[in-house]
């Protein structure tokens, strides 16, 4: 799994390094190539050699994600929690938030707190991936509970080394 991280993170560099071949990767992305997809979805959420256009970076994650791509999924959760706030959606974080478990989480967020969140997350930090993990898990203020987005987040907090993330995702297993 971390080579599939570390692959993601050097065609990122990639990326930002050469000239991008965005028809060759839309042409690739029509044959059902998740990879390809994540990598347009990318590519025009920086506006790395095309456009920024948040509506086509959208649209390419969406179908990743159909196609079961967890980081397509994040971006999509962090995509969607940054529109919220740019919006003033999201005006009430101040109800806590408990994980049942073992232990128990009880936090206070502010819209700068979860504005500061996401970009942490979006720069692969483990401790902000769970803490967005737990929102999606639980909801939180207005932001709904979503599993499926939960899920990727605590794959992709425990993939960078989160214990904690690791824990819960054996705790959901045992579920099952």
């Amino acid at each position: 799994m971390k080579k599939a991280i570390l692959l993601v993170l050097l065609s990122a560099f990639a990326f930002a390094a050469i000239s991008v071949d965005v028809k060759k990767l839309m042409q690739e992305g029509k044959k059902g190539n998740v990879e390809a997809l994540n990598q347009l979805g990318f590519v025009y959420e920086n506006g790395d050699g095309v456009p920024r256009d948040i509506g086509k970076a959208i649209k390419y994650y969406r179908q990743a994600a159909e196609l079961g791509s967890d980081d397509a999924k994040l971006a999509l959760s962090l995509l969607d929690l940054s529109a919220k706030l740019k919006e003033g959606k999201i005006v009430n974080l101040t109800n806590s938030v408990e994980v049942k478990g073992r232990g128990g989480i009880n936090f206070k967020l502010t819209p700068n707190d979860l504005k500061d969140a996401i970009e942490k997350a979006k720069e692969g930090d483990k401790d902000a991936l769970y803490l967005l993990a737990v929102i999606f898990d639980n909801g939180y203020g207005e932001i709904k509970a979503n599993k499926d987005r939960a899920l990727a987040l605590y794959k992709k907090a425990a993939e960078e080394g989160s214990k904690k993330a690791k824990h819960t995702l054996m705790l959901l297993q045992e579920k099952k």
